[in-house]
């Protein structure tokens, strides 16, 4: 097993990988292209706030995926295959219905197959094309292999010696608004949503639900957004991978500036320049994304930035999981900034990017 495959094993101590190494003949795909401020006014939220359960797998060895039975996948009722899952998914401690070990494998010649989802297949298509390209992993197409249907892309980890990773969920929510309106389509009260949230906040619910016992999902959904920085800053970090081993998920109420600070400062071991190198490639990608065609016509939910680094200096940051990036209806653009008011579709991804380049240059005293 590769060392790049094997740093995508450990998440939790109760995970265990189930990396299949598979020899594939390599389609003929594109060659590799890789280009080497103040916060604003937080958003306004409706409802009170959505706890970050564990609603990802380490994206490139990061990111803890939705387990498919309950609240903790908000976009259950919404048929997006396994669009949901973010890169190199490793199986869950809990039984459902998700694919599991089968999500992800290894390929050859420095690339990893993902379990196709349409959407995320087309926006690495479209992405080829775009500005943001360097920012984002190579595309090389789709395969097949023991009856399953992959997306071929670049391995993000292979040109780096032990990387240390770090996994940051960007935006101001996780839930598409079509996600929303399902979840009301079927407004009954949730006893198993109430559990959860009485166990994280006893005060959160209201009189009234405290009465009938049950949390409406919609209510849920945006009642945990709050409990990270999600709602505060615009991004969260969903999880990190040393290169000495150790992992670290419990960021779901880290939420202050200064809790970010201190994460941050341990993900680089304190390391100046490896924080410089971070700083650069955040701005790089903004003005990407500032430019962007792509990004102005999409909502950008549930997408990563990854970073990763090694003990040799290199230091870069990708964007990944696009499996609920969805086209805006024609005409229609975002600016990824303003406030997120149910129905205009802002995601808050520039908003949380401006924050986290905030928060580095305050780290590095610019």
């Amino acid at each position: 097993m590769s060392v790049s495959v094997y740093m995508y094993s450990c998440v939790h101590t109760y995970l265990h990988a189930y990396m299949l190494l598979l020899t594939l003949p390599s389609p003929m795909g594109q060659t590799p292209i890789r280009g080497d401020s103040s916060p604003l006014e937080p958003p306004t939220f409706p409802g009170r706030s959505a706890l970050f359960s564990q609603e990802t797998v380490f994206s490139s060895g990061l990111a803890l995926d939705a387990g498919p039975e309950s609240d903790d996948a908000p976009g259950q009722g919404v048929d997006r295959g396994s669009c949901s899952r973010t890169e190199f998914q490793l199986p869950r401690r809990r039984r459902g219905r998700g694919p599991g070990k089968g999500n992800f494998k290894a390929d050859d010649f420095g690339r990893i197959l993902k379990k196709y989802c349409p959407s995320e297949q087309q926006c690495l298509e479209r992405l080829l094309c775009d500005v943001l390209q360097p920012y984002v992993p190579v595309y090389y197409g789709v395969v097949e292999h023991g009856g399953e249907t992959y997306i071929q892309m670049e391995d993000l980890l292979a040109g780096f010696d032990g990387p240390s990773i770090m996994d940051c969920k960007m935006g101001v929510r996780t839930y598409l608004e079509e996600e929303l309106e399902k979840a009301r389509q079927q407004p009954c009260p949730r006893r198993d949503m109430y559990d959860k949230m009485v166990a994280v906040d006893p005060e959160a619910p209201t009189p009234e639900e405290h009465a009938q016992q049950g949390i409406l999902k919609p209510r849920y959904m945006q009642w945990r957004e709050t409990l990270s920085s999600t709602t505060s800053l615009g991004f969260r970090i969903e999880g990190v991978k040393k290169a000495d081993g150790t992992c670290n998920t419990s960021f779901k109420k880290t939420r202050q500036a200064e809790q970010v600070i201190q994460a941050f400062w341990d993900f680089v071991d304190n390391n100046q320049n490896t924080l410089k190198s971070y700083l650069e490639r955040l701005k790089e990608v903004r003005t990407a994304l500032e430019q962007s065609e792509f990004f102005k016509v999409h909502e950008v939910v549930g997408s990563s930035l990854l970073f990763v680094h090694d003990h040799t200096g290199l230091a870069r940051v990708w964007m990944i999981d696009f499996g609920k990036t969805v086209p805006l209806p024609e005409k229609q653009t975002l600016t990824h900034r303003l406030p997120w008011v149910e129905g205009n579709r802002e995601d808050g991804y520039l908003w949380g990017l401006d924050n986290l380049v905030a928060i580095l240059e305050n780290m590095l005293g610019e």
